[in-house]
């Protein structure tokens, strides 16, 4: 069976690192930033073709 790291370990392990807390937010911003990016570019791929739709 594998290991199970307790969430107590999780937590010192990344107060104790700093360069790992700075690549899992650094990594999580970009993640987000795509996620709004391609959300708000289907939006208006959706608007567009609906306006067109109605003649507009």
């Amino acid at each position: 069976m594998l290991p199970v790291a307790s969430a107590a370990g999780i937590v010192d392990t990344l107060t104790n690192d700093p360069i790992l807390v700075v690549l899992v937010v650094g990594l999580f911003l970009i993640v987000m930033a795509a996620y709004f990016y391609i959300r708000r570019t289907l939006s208006n791929l959706r608007d567009g073709y609906e306006d067109a739709y109605r003649g507009k």
